[in-house]
């Protein structure tokens, strides 16, 4: 009993980027990635590069640890972002790592391309890594990843993708893409939120979308339920009929919310010691819940005062509201945002237009899906769905009279 309330009582840890208890729905990707490792292992080709984008709260980094674990001493995997270097002699320095062999030839491979080679007195690569200009630096790190290859099938993730400096991602992108086309055991996975694409069109690498590309939205239905479900079961939790369902609908499908509402479920069933989850402890744990995701809502609500969209987001979550929360047709959101915007004065363009769903699109308040076509063989239809449902009912909440 005191071993299942511990489990329990730990069983969702709602927090940036910590691993689901269970990982719903992200089928697609895992069998990609994995598809890829058993290639890395095989020294078989490699065909493409991972993008992994999406909202806060939708999992991406939860994911990549997730993934990283499926890798073995096989392969060398580094797990890096942004913030942990400046540019790109840092990037090298931490591609080299510790590995002594491959220092002295980073070293061999650095040297002849500095015109001042006093540089190298203090041979370390963070010394010297401001001597280098941008062409050279693509070349250096081509060739450390090229030597780095040889010894061992090496995996790059960078997670926060999206903060990286455009010109390091071009060099990235091209190194790799050309690694790859030496048949070397290279896999480059960029993780971010949508600013992403932004910063890869930045780059002026206009092949990156030919790479593997994985937008990631909330879960469905079947999988937000699983992702309460499969976990509980662990402890020998049982559920009522219908009260995972409510407990998904409550969370929208999102991520972040279910482990909220699991946390908050699991702790209050430790503390029962209930073996079933029913309505009355759905209901007992709801006020804590709300309040928590109520923070979310805040913070979101905040950044998008903080742009100056209050009035077009209120506007949209109006028309989402009176579709019941249903997609949206890319046109008929463009017709939307266009009138929004002229009703408070701006002068409307289709730059403006497409400049101001950007903004909403990558803080996550609403988000492009594709849906099916109809039988008859139609293709399929670009849309926008909310986000996170609840929260554009936060924002029409904020302007009711």
């Amino acid at each position: 009993m005191f071993k299942h309330k511990t489990k329990l009582r730990n069983l969702f840890q709602p927090g940036t980027g910590v691993e689901p208890p269970y990982l719903a729905g992200r089928f697609e990707e895992q069998a990609f990635f994995n598809d890829q490792v058993e290639k890395l292992v095989g020294r078989q080709k490699i065909g493409s590069d991972m993008i992994v984008y999406g909202p806060r709260g939708n999992g991406k980094t939860a994911m990549l640890r997730y993934l990283q674990k499926k890798t073995d001493d096989r392969l060398e995997t580094l797990w890096v972002t942004p913030s942990e270097f400046e540019d790109m002699g840092e990037l090298i320095e931490l591609i080299v790592g510790n590995d002594t062999s491959l220092l002295k030839k980073a070293q061999e491979i650095l040297r002849p391309l500095f015109d001042n080679l006093s540089a190298l007195a203090n041979i370390g690569v963070a010394h010297v890594k401001t001597a280098l200009s941008r062409p050279r630096e693509t070349l250096a790190l081509k060739a450390l990843l090229r030597e780095k290859c040889k010894k061992k099938p090496f995996i790059l993730i960078m997670d926060e993708a999206h903060t990286l400096n455009p010109d390091i991602g071009k060099a990235l992108l091209n190194a790799s893409q050309d690694i790859r086309g030496e048949d070397l055991p290279l896999f480059l996975v960029l993780a971010g939120t949508p600013n992403l694409e932004t910063t890869l069109n930045q780059a002026s690498a206009t092949f990156w979308d030919e790479s593997s590309v994985f937008p990631l939205g909330r879960l469905s239905e079947t999988d937000a339920q699983q992702a309460i479900l499969i976990p509980l079961k662990s402890c020998q939790v049982t559920s009522a009929d219908g009260v995972v369902e409510q407990v998904a609908c409550r969370a929208d499908n999102y991520p972040y919310f279910i482990q909220i509402w699991g946390d908050r479920i699991a702790k209050r069933l430790a503390v029962s010691g209930s073996r079933e989850l029913t309505m009355e402890i759905l209901l007992e744990t709801e006020h804590s819940a709300i309040a928590k995701c109520s923070t979310v809502y805040q913070q979101r609500y905040n950044e998008i005062n903080r742009m100056g969209l209050v009035a077009l987001a209120t506007d949209i979550a109006k028309t989402f509201h009176e579709s019941a929360n249903q997609y949206i047709p890319v046109q008929k959101l463009e017709m939307l945002v266009g009138l929004s915007l002229q009703e408070q004065g701006v002068s409307v363009s289709h730059e403006i237009v497409q400049e101001n769903i950007q903004k909403l699109s990558h803080i996550g308040y609403i988000w492009e899906i594709a849906v099916s076509g109809e039988a008859g063989g139609e293709g399929p239809l670009l849309c926008y769905e909310p986000g996170i449902p609840s929260l554009m009912k936060f924002a029409r909440r904020q302007q009711l009279p």
